[in-house]
Parts: structure tokens; sequence; C-alpha cells
């Protein structure tokens, strides 16, 4: 059933608990895309809205700049497992070139892609959760006139960076037993 030069060969790719698992997860994944496509329409909504007050009264919301950031910033991050999901983030189109050339380099190289990314994907994940607890445990505080607590939209970094973690993992394993070229 499973080609057996497969790094995963172990794994049955028929195993039903497997793809529940994986469609689970795209589904997360597919949410948190959705979500970081309403947070840019409510940053854009925001800063339409604090044109039209500065244009009609002369006065301002004062925290249009701050929540767009943080709108764009939880946006950014949830969006990165959908992304990778449709293997829509760039990539080398080198590597494909020479697919039929070095087919088992190329192979290589891609299993040595996904391992260094999710490296780096866990990476980003103790980092912006060493910085989230921080924010939370010493209550701090935005500088804006907002002061906004900063643990709040510092709390989407772990979850967005988890989730492309977990979407490699996703892509390695379908890559690796051969039931996706990329």
């Amino acid at each position: 059933m499973v080609n057996q030069n497969s790094l995963f060969y172990f794994f049955n790719k028929g195993d039903v608990k497997m793809q529940r698992m994986i469609r689970a997860f795209e589904k997360i994944n597919t949410y948190a895309g959705c979500v970081s496509g309403v947070c840019i329409c409510c940053a854009a909504l925001l800063i339409i809205l604090e044109i039209l007050i500065r244009s009609a009264t002369r006065y301002s919301l004062y925290i249009t700049d701050e929540y767009t950031g943080y709108l764009m910033a939880v946006s950014s991050i949830l969006g990165l497992g959908f992304v990778e999901m449709h293997h829509a983030h760039i990539r080398m189109d080198l590597i494909d070139l020479l697919e039929k050339k070095l087919p088992r380099l190329c192979r290589f190289i891609k299993l040595c892609a996904y391992l260094l990314a999710i490296i780096v994907a866990v990476y980003i994940v103790f980092v912006s959760w060493k910085l989230f607890w921080r924010s939370y445990i010493y209550q701090s505080h935005s500088t804006q006139i907002s002061a906004t607590l900063l643990a709040i939209p510092q709390a989407f970094l772990p979850l967005g960076a988890i989730l492309l973690a977990v979407q490699y993992i996703i892509n390695l394993y379908k890559f690796a037993s051969g039931t996706s070229k990329k």
C-alpha cells in the first residue's frame, strides 16, 4: 500500500485516524485563515472610520494606528498555517526544474527543507510563548493612549506558530508518504 522507500513507510497512508487528524488540523488552519481575513477587513474598516471621523469632526480615535498594527500582526501570524496548507508560501522552483534529472537529490532537499522549516516554526513557538508569558506575568501594557494589555495581541503569536509547525509536519508526512509532490 505505501511505498517501502518512503520515509514514513511505517505509517499506513490509508490509516483512518491519521487522515481524520490531518483533516481536523487543516480545518483549524482554514478557520484561522478566515480569522486572518476578518482581521484585515477590521483593520481596513478602522482606518476608514478614522478618516471619516477626522474629516467630519476633526477629532481622532487615537487608537487606529495601534489597533491596526495589532490586527495586521494577528492576521499575519494566523494566516501562516493556512498559506502553507495551500503551498502558497514563496518557494524555489529550481528544485522542481531539476526533478527529472536528479529526483533523489530533489527529494532529499525537499525533506531537509521541511525539517528545517519545522525547526524554525518550533523555535518561533518557544520564543513567542516566552514573549507572551512575560507580558502576561508582568501585566505589560502598551505605551499608547489605550494602554492595551500586551498579552492579548501577543497570545496569537504562539498560536499561529503552532498552527504553522503542525501544518509543516502534515505537509512533511504527505510528501514523505507520497500523497503529495510538494
